[in-house]
């Protein structure tokens, strides 16, 4: 899926203009554990509204596969039901 690797690749990325920015601001202050997990929960953050058109094309995407599948098995159910 398309927009799976997009939206993991924007994340990721999110991530890593995060971890950069703290480590040029923080690094003589902590060390490289918690600046990654700071990196993190900043990052996780920022994704809620800044990657909210990624993650809604996503959603949408993931809903119509399942809707097909769903639609796919309904029509399997009926075709063994009538034989």
């Amino acid at each position: 899926m398309k927009e799976f690797a997009i939206y993991s690749g924007l994340r990721a990325g999110l991530f890593a203009v995060c971890f950069a920015i703290l480590w040029f601001a923080l690094h003589t202050w902590l060390s490289l554990f918690p600046l990654l997990l700071l990196a993190l929960i900043v990052s996780s953050i920022f994704s809620i509204f800044v990657l909210r058109a990624a993650r809604d094309r996503l959603a949408g995407k993931i809903e119509t596969r399942a809707a097909k599948i769903s639609h796919r098995l309904d029509q399997a159910r009926t075709a063994e039901d009538d034989d």
